[in-house]
């Protein structure tokens, strides 16, 4: 069973950041594979790299939305993302010491906590976003 099966259920219905997500729920994806079919730390290496890399350039475009828009919820958004690194690193920091449970636990953590983020943070960020977009493309016809 996949940990990171992408549904239309995971949308925040802002088309960008959904293909941000789907990109990270694919990597997700390949990280756990590689984990099932007992690759070694070598092979897992570039794979939890990208994910990491990926994932933080999406936070950073988050975070860079919100703050243009004037988000009145960026500081509790942004803490989520803040805390969500803070566990990536050490898990990753073990993972790199050649601790292969990290990596487990590194892709149990991220599945439910992207899950969980998306359905209640990015789907309000998002709301938000929409709704300004709208009264600021409407304001200027």
């Amino acid at each position: 069973m996949s940990l990171f099966k992408w549904s239309s259920a995971n949308s925040v219905y802002l088309p960008e950041l959904d293909a941000e997500h789907r990109a990270i729920y694919q990597l997700g994806d390949e990280l756990h594979k590689a984990l099932v079919a007992g690759a070694k730390l070598a092979q897992l290496q570039p794979i939890l790299v990208n994910l990491l890399e990926t994932w933080e350039q999406h936070f950073r475009h988050e975070e860079r939305l919100m703050r243009a828009v004037h988000y009145s919820a960026f500081a509790w958004h942004k803490r989520q993302h803040d805390v969500a690194r803070k566990s990536a690193k050490a898990l990753s920091k073990r993972i790199e010491g050649g601790d292969l449970a990290a990596a487990e636990e590194l892709i149990k953590f991220l599945s439910v906590w992207l899950r969980d983020h998306m359905a209640v943070a990015d789907r309000m960020m998002s709301a938000f976003l929409r709704n300004y977009l709208r009264f600021n493309t409407s304001l200027a016809s």
